[in-house]
């Protein structure tokens, strides 16, 4: 027997959507993510090709060229994490409106965490730079 869909509300639907956009920001951020990730791992990648390509002799960094690497793939796969619990997050929001079950979202979000992994990353590379 099918059942039929229950009517909502018109602020039920405003919320509905503003969780759908939401979770489009997160999409954008994660996609962001991913991109600066390939990017760190693959520059130093380029810069070697662009010197071979000017026949410059440049003298290999295998440390450098492993934390780009890291670097790069961690980016990479925080952004795959924090776009996996986003919609984890954003399916059980929808549950709970759908319920009548809303309750404040925790103190530590999402939003916050990442912000400080990437204010920790900051702060790493900003010293990295000072030192080199």
């Amino acid at each position: 027997m099918d059942e039929e869909p229950r009517r909502v509300s018109n602020e039920e639907f405003r919320m509905l959507l503003q969780l759908e956009t939401s979770l489009l920001g997160w999409l954008r951020t994660s996609l962001s993510l991913m991109g600066f990730g390939f990017v760190i791992a693959r520059f130093g990648f380029f810069l070697r090709e662009i010197a071979v390509a000017g026949q410059m002799h440049v003298s290999p960094h295998t440390w450098l060229t492993a934390v780009n690497t890291y670097t790069g793939a961690g980016l990479i796969v925080l952004g795959i994490v924090v776009l996996l619990i986003a919609v984890r997050n954003h399916q059980q929001t929808v549950d709970h409106l759908m319920r009548g079950e809303l309750v404040m979202p925790p103190r530590w979000s999402l939003s916050v965490i990442l912000s400080v992994i990437l204010a920790a990353l900051g702060m790493g590379i900003a010293i990295y730079l000072a030192l080199v």
